[in-house]
């Protein structure tokens, strides 16, 4: 009798468990789904990338509201540009720094994003939201930590990346390539536009095409060929009016011995000029 207690009690046990593990699982802010993200994981120091956060709605019913981007403040940069996004409207908030860092489109600035905060809009989807942004140059450090505040319908706040917080990887990043033009990657070339140092001259051509030296040389001796043709031709005109010339002279009726010889020089000059 003890036995068959001991076995119910057992059996009872089973079902009570698993209903305590489906609470601990499904109370909010217990249990995760999945983690914020973003893409890529590394880039390279002095270059631009561009990041995209991927942030999850973890509360069935719930939907995120804002998400707040925090850009590194020991690690400034000075260019940061949100990307359109369908459903969400950024909003970007600045901040002066006391030694101004070198930019992309200006040689410096001592004014840098702080954050970038995303609203939802009524024609967001559902999923996680994925809020892309541009930035660079990047610094010249070997990883670049961010912050995430998620904030939710109902106004919990869920933060990632700060101590004591979710967490969300670095951003590792790699030692400037030493081939890349400036440093700026897709940018390249100085800040300022003009060419660097190790840049080769403006004539030159990548191709073994020809340069700007060779492109001139060639149009003078197209200029001073045509020249001459045009000079050969103006010579030859004025042979034939020349000519034409004597002939109207030798028209004319010859008289006493030199018939012979003027009808002579007419038939040699008309017979030249038939043969030119």
């Amino acid at each position: 009798m003890a036995m068959t207690r001991g076995g119910s009690r057992r059996r009872r046990g089973g079902p009570v468990a698993a209903l305590v593990t489906a609470v601990v699982l499904l109370w909010p802010g217990t249990a995760w789904a999945a983690d914020a993200s973003f893409t890529p994981t590394q880039a390279r120091q002095g270059e631009s990338v561009k990041v995209e956060f991927v942030v999850p709605d973890e509360r069935p019913g719930i939907r995120t509201e804002r998400i707040e981007v925090r850009l590194p403040a020991d690690n400034p940069i000075a260019e940061v540009y949100p990307l359109s996004v369908d459903g969400w409207a950024p909003l970007i908030t600045t901040r002066k720094l006391d030694t101004p860092v070198a930019g992309l489109h200006a040689p410096a600035t001592d004014i840098v994003t702080a954050t970038v905060t995303w609203s939802r809009t009524p024609n967001a989807g559902d999923g996680p939201a994925r809020l892309p942004l541009s930035m660079g140059p990047l610094p010249q450090t070997d990883r670049l930590a961010f912050e995430l505040l998620q904030t939710y319908a109902d106004g919990m706040v869920v933060r990632w990346g700060g101590p004591g917080q979710r967490p969300l990887p670095a951003l590792a990043l790699l030692p400037a390539d030493p081939a890349a033009p400036g440093g700026h990657g897709a940018h390249g070339g100085a800040p300022d536009g003009q060419p660097s140092a190790g840049d080769p001259p403006a004539e030159a051509t990548g191709d073994g095409g020809p340069n700007a030296n060779s492109l001139l040389a060639a149009g003078l001796v197209a200029g001073l060929g045509g020249g001459a043709v045009v000079g050969w031709l103006i010579s030859r005109w004025r042979r034939n009016s020349a000519e034409e010339i004597d002939r109207s002279v030798l028209d004319g009726e010859p008289t006493g011995d030199d018939a012979d010889t003027t009808g002579r020089a007419g038939s040699e000059a008309a017979e030249a000029g038939a043969r030119r």
